[in-house]
């Protein structure tokens, strides 16, 4: 999947990509294709003791390389050398794990043992090699154009190989190339009509393109080459997600978990989708399961202080998330991480330290708009009105302002006029009230029969006019009354406020029949209300005395 989504953004690192270990006809390889990798391990385990044992300790090795686990997979790599002085394809493998590692120059050196004697000559040699190269971390497209090299040549020496012609799909799809990777996924299954990952990749890419019967059509025939296939239902499981069917896609998604093996790999997986698709308690249990066996496992400390987020538990939350902090290696927080603690800070009322968190997230992908956001109502609540509206304005260079923006903007405005008057400085405070209702105007230059915008711009004017002398609120109450006439429960209080303005203007106008109709409108809302009562009461004095 390639959209930018949370899932994606909580598992990122987490899982290595699925890559190929051996060819198509291998049991151990199956097994691994099935995300059972302790059964896989337990095939390749059992062919330690066979005369050419290079492949399993290399398969060995990988697995546990996939998995994270770095130290087993040298090991195995090491030994499948110890046995076997020219085992060149677990020089492939200590070449991979040096890439994995950010070690390129050593990648090159074992690479180059590899391809001495035999090994230039052997297509599997040469088919890991690029393999090794294209799932590099943070590949380069230098390094995936060098992971293509070596697959071309190792299909030159055996060109009906349907692994190979995979893993070179996957490699033009990295490079953006998606009808070169889709001919090598159709020429990997025209090789091998019954290879479940050729049509797994092919959905995939069919999902990128935004092509979802496709990529439907593509995972249902892998399920129905393979049924136990659990990669084939993770995905489908995902693009009914992305088609907004959530029930289908979290039964599917549950088919996924049954198919692959009972890891804390795959219990993650599952908690993650659970988020995905807000079932936000589920996701927690579930990450806790995970936690309870793998207290370090990185992804799932992140997924419980997310949870505890959403669920409304802000002080668990902060909690949670600091020692996900603590803990998680730095080089790889990513800006959900920033976002989420600088969300949870906010909550827990720590402006500073969520302004300085939200600030990392947008640095790092500043082109997501809503941070924007997020951030200038930390910096409003911080009483930093002008960072509040810098906010804001930097938003503005991403994406044009929504209504909610211009509504957002005008209230920090009338804060920081509020703050102004407080401190005696009348002048200050009514340049903002000012850029407030310029601010509203914009709501109502959009939408010009929304009543709440004409009931901001009143405000913002009353604020001008405090003593109600000029009267600069009063159209624009009057408007609100027009627009929002009809829906007389829906506005009540508001309609209240308007109403009461203007009884009072007119009051003070010496227009007591005008005024005595807002008053009366006002008692008919609220036949309760001691304001209106004692208005009327008074125009009606004032009325026989004359």
């Amino acid at each position: 999947m390639t959209k930018n989504w949370k899932y994606i953004a909580l598992m990122v690192a987490a899982f290595p990509a699925t890559a190929a270990l051996a060819q198509t006809g291998d049991a151990g390889r199956r097994a691994v294709d099935l995300e059972r990798y302790e059964e896989a391990k337990s095939i390749y385990k059992g062919q330690l003791n066979q005369k050419d044992a290079d492949n399993a300790y290399f398969a060995l090795g990988d697995i546990y390389l996939r998995t994270g686990k770095l130290d087993s997979a040298a090991y195995y790599f090491n030994q499948g050398i110890n046995n076997n002085k020219k085992s060149y394809i677990n020089h492939v493998g200590l070449g991979k794990l040096a890439l994995e590692q950010g070690n390129t120059a050593k990648a090159a050196q074992e690479f180059e043992e590899a391809l001495k004697g035999r090994g230039k000559k052997d297509p599997y040699v040469l088919t890991m090699i690029g393999e090794a190269y294209v799932n590099a971390p943070n590949a380069t497209e230098e390094q995936i154009k060098k992971g293509v090299s070596y697959l071309k040549q190792a299909l030159e020496r055996e060109s009906k190989n349907p692994t190979a012609n995979v893993i070179l799909g996957d490699a033009y799809l990295k490079l953006k190339q998606g009808g070169e990777a889709m001919t090598s996924y159709d020429r990997a299954i025209q090789l091998d009509d019954n290879y479940a990952t050729a049509y797994l990749k092919r959905g995939q890419l069919y999902t990128s393109s935004r092509n979802y019967n496709e990529a439907e059509e593509a995972f249902k025939r892998a399920i129905e080459i393979d049924p136990n296939f659990a990669p084939a239902y993770h995905d489908l499981g995902e693009l009914y997600y992305f088609a907004g069917q959530y029930d289908k896609a979290l039964s599917t998604f549950q088919k996924y978990v049954d198919m692959a093996e009972d890891t804390p790999e795959t219990k993650a997986k599952y908690a993650s989708f659970l988020f995905l698709t807000k079932n936000y308690d589920k996701a927690l249990q579930a990450a806790e399961q995970v936690l309870q066996k793998d207290p370090n496992n990185m992804v799932m400390n992140r997924l419980r202080a997310y949870s505890y987020m959403e669920l409304g538990q802000p002080e668990k939350a902060l909690q949670a998330i600091e020692t996900y902090m603590q803990k998680a290696d730095k080089s790889k927080l990513i800006a959900d991480d920033y976002e989420y603690y600088g969300r949870i800070l906010a909550k827990n009322n720590q402006p500073v330290k969520a302004i300085e968190n939200l600030e990392k997230a947008i640095q790092m992908n500043p082109e997501k708009v809503e941070l924007y956001s997020e951030l200038a109502n930390t910096y409003a609540a911080n009483n930093q009105y002008a960072k509040a509206i810098e906010a804001y304005e930097r938003k503005r260079e991403n994406v044009e302002p929504s209504n909610a923006d211009y509504y957002y903007m005008g209230n920090i405005y009338m804060m920081a006029g509020e703050e102004a008057n407080a401190a005696s400085d009348a002048q200050k405070a009514n340049d903002y009230f000012k850029k407030a209702d310029e601010t509203y105007a914009k709501v109502v230059e959009s939408n010009p029969t929304y009543a709440p915008a004409y009931l901001w711009r009143a405000r913002a004017n009353a604020s001008q006019d405090p003593e109600t002398e000029q009267g600069l609120a009063k159209p624009y109450y009057e408007e609100f009354i027009k627009q929002a006439g009809s829906e007389p429960e829906k506005y009540k209080p508001n309609l209240i406020e308007a109403n009461s303005y203007l009884g009072y203007y007119y009051y003070l106008k010496g227009e007591r029949d005008n005024a005595l109709k807002y008053w009366q409108a006002v008692k008919q809302l609220d036949p309760a209300n001691a304001q209106a009562e004692a208005a009327i009461t008074e125009i009606n004095k004032s009325a026989k005395k004359k």
